[in-house]
């Protein structure tokens, strides 16, 4: 058996059955990210003008207002081309400005509050498929020490066990990119909050 494999291994255990900082602080256990975690968001957070609750899908029933809101929650669009859309569509509007860039908010809030929850889940689950795999690790590592040296089975759990170590790494190379989503829909938001608010009366 390559027994120095082991001892890399060996570190990972140790550091598994430290809790993690995040734990130690209160924080939920399956949320790996460095910002804190807001599971959803409060539209008076961001947003200056007339209360939107209740108001969510009214968009649909104004003409003209879909090809916009699809514009504004059109992350591939950039913060240029979305305002200049939005500004057409308020210099159309007439005497019901006010009440119709709520709603277009309204629905932009929606769809992205609602894609953000979405975001947040998946991260939340990588973070318990993680743990399983610590776990999986740890108790290949408990096993492997009971095995007599050099004997078929121990040499098959630690190949067993580096196996999992790459996915483990692997995963985590993502980790990164997958805490940012969260934070690019609140800047979206953020940014339409302050498109559509300019434009009110």
């Amino acid at each position: 058996m390559t027994r120095p494999l082991i001892l890399p291994l060996l570190g990972l255990t140790c550091l598994l059955a430290a809790p993690p900082a995040a734990t130690a602080a209160g924080r939920d256990p399956d949320w790996p990210c460095a910002q804190i975690l807001v599971p959803t968001l409060s539209p008076g957070q961001i947003w200056a003008g007339d209360p939107i609750e209740g108001k969510e899908g009214a968009w649909r029933d104004v003409p003209g207002l879909e090809p916009v809101l699809k514009q504004a929650l059109d992350r591939s669009s950039d913060a240029d081309r979305t305002e200049a859309a939005i500004d057409r569509f308020a210099d159309s509007l007439g005497a019901r400005r006010n009440e119709t860039l709520t709603l277009l908010f309204a629905g932009a809030f929606d769809a992205l509050n609602r894609e953000r929850g979405e975001t947040i889940a998946a991260i939340q689950r990588y973070a318990r498929q993680q743990h399983a795999l610590l776990d999986r690790i740890a108790e290949g590592l408990t096993r492997l020490r009971e095995l007599p040296q050099n004997s078929p089975e121990a040499e098959a759990l630690l190949a067993d066990i580096a196996w999992q170590r790459r996915i483990l790494d692997e995963r985590r190379r993502y980790q990164s990119a997958m805490c940012d989503q969260p934070v690019q829909l609140e800047q979206r938001l953020g940014l339409l909050a302050r498109a559509i608010a300019a434009h009110l009366d």
